[in-house]
């Protein structure tokens, strides 16, 4: 069966939405598919996404706000997005903390797919967790620290952050089962169209 190819385009504010990018499409390739995984803050123009048999997108969230490039690759491209299965996930500080998980997936995932009317029963989505770098060498702003700590302290589910460390709450095991899944929907429909068109060929 020849290889589905997989567009993974992202970008990142700090960095941890980067490296579950990598990681994400580390599994698609142990799943037999070709990626292209596509920083949208580089030079790289991504021509058209006609030969690509799915789509993952994702973003960093940086004061309740996805990345800009990001945004603006969805917009562009919803009309073919429509077409595609696609896979869309955000790297949030919210979605760390148990107790304001929903709600991140909510107002950043929801919210977004409906906007640009990218619902349908091939789109997968999901909020993975974020990194609080209270180190000495953060690069946060005062600003961003303060919103981060009162996201921290509002916890009544034992979600911990430790102040003057860098903190990693993404779960590693979920983002690989997630892009497994992912991986196992574009084999299927692979499976599906070559036997239709065996099939067809019969007939």
């Amino acid at each position: 069966m020849t290889q589905a190819q997989v567009l993974l385009a992202y970008a990142s504010n700090f960095g941890s939405t980067s490296e579950i990018a990598f990681e994400i499409a580390d599994v698609l390739q142990q799943e037999n598919l070709i990626v292209d995984l596509i920083d949208l803050k580089s030079d790289i123009e991504i021509s058209s996404l006609t030969s690509y048999s799915g789509v993952i997108i994702g973003s960093g969230i940086r004061m309740a706000h996805w990345v800009e490039e990001v945004l603006h690759f969805v917009q562009s491209n919803s009309k073919i997005l429509k077409t595609k299965p696609l896979g869309v996930f955000i790297s949030s500080g919210e979605a760390s903390n148990p107790d304001t998980y929903e709600k991140a997936k909510e107002k950043y995932l929801l919210t977004i797919l409906e906007e640009f009317q990218l619902m349908g029963p091939k789109v997968m989505y999901e909020a993975f967790g974020g990194v609080f770098d209270f180190s000495s060498s953060s690069s946060y702003s005062f600003l961003e620290k303060k919103i981060l700590q009162k996201i921290a302290d509002s916890s009544s589910s034992g979600f911990v952050v430790n102040d003057g460390k860098l903190n990693d709450f993404r779960n590693w095991q979920l983002i690989r089962e997630w892009a497994t899944a992912f991986a196992d929907s574009i084999n299927s429909s692979q499976l599906n169209e070559k036997s239709q068109t065996q099939s067809a060929s019969r007939v």
